[in-house]
């Protein structure tokens, strides 16, 4: 039984524009409740530049969080908006059309949430910065000449820097990618 592998066509560098949805969600959270658990779903158009088998990419960030009872007197607002990049590298084609990747995501949202109290002035709405950290693996399929499609799963942190997992979350994620 023979395998056949192609290599990966030749193009040194393009630009391109892609668009991925993804939904992270809480496994492990150390400092909080079990109630404490926001699930997030992003919306991520972005603009991209590969070169070779390296790919970096950055865009505006739509985020709906989902909130599924008040956390103590804090009710989340259910959008939220920021910025994300990352970085991707992609492997030579394993078969005709087929890629996997590793890829380094980063996102940083505002979030809103109304604290609610005891007495005047009642409520206060207050406002949280998030980042989001992700490594993540996937694939990447050329449907047709320069139109991918790409899925992946990932694992990630909310903490400030790179992967400090005191509060994980899992990350599955699907998008389409054209490149000029």
């Amino acid at each position: 039984m023979a395998i056949n592998l192609y290599s990966q066509e030749a193009k040194k560098s393009s630009f391109g524009i892609q668009y991925t949805l993804s939904y992270d969600f809480y496994v492990y959270n150390k400092n909080r409740k079990p109630d404490y658990i926001i699930d997030v779903l992003h919306h991520a158009p972005a603009f991209s530049y590969r070169i070779k088998n390296h790919n970096l990419y950055i865009g505006p960030l739509l985020s709906h969080v989902f909130q599924p009872k008040p956390i103590g007197s804090e009710k989340y607002d259910n959008k939220a908006f920021g910025l994300h990049f990352g970085y991707r590298y992609y492997s030579n084609e394993l078969l005709r059309n087929f890629r996997i990747f590793g890829q380094f995501h980063f996102s940083i949202f505002w979030v809103e949430y109304r604290h609610h109290q005891l007495g005047l002035p009642g409520g206060v709405t207050e406002t949280e910065i998030r980042v989001n950290n992700t490594a993540s693996f996937g694939v990447d399929y050329e449907a047709i000449p320069n139109l991918h499609i790409y899925a992946g799963t990932g694992f990630g942190s909310y903490d400030g820097f790179f992967l400090i997992l005191e509060r994980v979350n899992l990350s599955e994620y699907i998008g389409i990618k054209y490149e000029f």
